[in-house]
Order: structure tokens, then C-alpha cells, then sequence
């Protein structure tokens, strides 16, 4: 049987789904000025409500207050040169991992209400504030987060087991870039901490 999450975050829905916006915001009339501020309204308002939504969520991580140890290897990240940096070994516990993904989750979205407000000034797009307004809740309700902290998910193994593998719209990371947690690099990690 398949679950709601699943479904939701395939990419055919999500083709359907703007697809089917996009013919509804066709039949409205985004060129008149009132019709206009009250679509910039509600994106605006949707948005504070999602960043709201997002430091519940961290609310109810920190009451949970799971101290379950978390050991794993951070993959080297590619520097503004080129260059990488080195990996590095993170220890912290399930709640610290979970609400800084979560923060990542609320930078993101201040990235994202910049980037709709330019193309929506600079270029009069008006349909990317219709499409995100709905976006933006689909995105929190199946989040990694809300799915272990909401819909009470399981985290022993598949894509919420922690930390989470790096996604990408296509898929496209190569396993050099994804979080280590065995044993082996565990212990690299170490040996490289204690050498410098």
C-alpha cells in the first residue's frame, strides 16, 4: 500500500499539481492592481505562516528532547576556490541534529521569499506567488522533520534514518557527498582530529 508521503513527494504529482495551478492562475485576473495586493498578501502571509509553522516544529523537538548520540563523518564541502575542505567528524544528539535541519529549513525560505519577491518586481511574474503560497505547505507537512515529529514516522532505517542523505530535485550526488556514519570513517575522522 502506498503511503500519502510517497505519493505527494513524487515527481508526477508534482508535475500534475503545477500543472493544474497553472490552469487555474490562467482563468484569473492577476493584471488587475486589487487582485494583485491581495496575491501578494497572501504569499506574504503563507510564507510567515510556514517560518512560523517551522519554529513549532522546533518547539516540539526540544520538548521531546531525544538525547540519542549521533556520530557521523560530514562529507568535505567545495569551497568558493575550488578547493574542498576537509571532513570532518560531527557528535551531537537527535534533537541538535533535528532543529538545525529545521533552521536550514527556515534560512531556505527567507532565500526563497527573496528570490519570488525579485522575479515577481523586477519581471511582473505573478503565478510563482500563487504556485508557493500551496508549495510552501506541502513542503513543510512532508518534510524529513514533520514526518518523524508530525506524522510520527519511523527513523530505524530508509530516507528519515539520521542523518539524512543529501537530496537533490534529481538525485544527481555522488556517495562521496553523502554523510558517513560507519565505523571506519568514524575512526579516520578521529585519527585526522587528533594529527592536527
Amino acid at each position: 500500500m502506498l503511503s500519502l508521503s510517497r505519493v505527494v513527494n513524487h515527481p508526477l504529482f508534482n508535475f500534475v499539481f503545477f500543472m493544474a495551478i497553472r490552469q487555474v492562475t490562467k482563468r484569473l485576473p492577476l493584471e488587475d492592481p486589487t487582485y494583485l495586493w491581495t496575491l501578494r498578501i497572501l504569499y506574504l502571509t503563507c510564507q510567515l505562516v510556514a517560518v512560523g509553522m517551522n519554529y513549532w516544529l522546533i518547539y516540539k523537538v526540544n520538548k521531546k528532547n531525544d538525547t540519542t548520540s549521533l556520530r557521523y563523518v560530514e562529507p568535505a564541502q567545495q569551497q568558493w576556490d575550488g578547493t574542498e575542505s576537509e571532513e570532518k567528524l560531527v557528535s551531537t544528539t537527535f534533537r541538535e541534529y533535528d532543529v538545525a535541519e529545521i533552521k536550514k529549513v527556515v534560512k531556505q525560505s527567507f532565500t526563497g521569499i527573496a528570490m519570488i519577491g525579485f522575479l515577481h518586481l523586477q519581471f511582473k511574474f505573478v503565478q510563482p506567488l500563487i504556485i508557493q503560497s500551496i508549495m510552501v505547505f506541502k513542503t513543510f507537512f512532508t518534510s524529513k522533520e514533520a514526518r518523524i515529529h508530525i506524522w510520527g514516522e519511523s527513523t530505524t532505517s530508509g530516507p528519515l534514518r539520521r542523518p539524512f542523505r543529501a537530496d537533490t530535485p534529481f538525485g544527481f550526488i555522488p556517495g562521496n557527498k553523502q554523510p558517513k556514519t560507519d565505523k571506519a570513517s568514524i575512526k579516520r575522522a578521529e585519527k585526522a582530529m587528533k594529527a592536527e
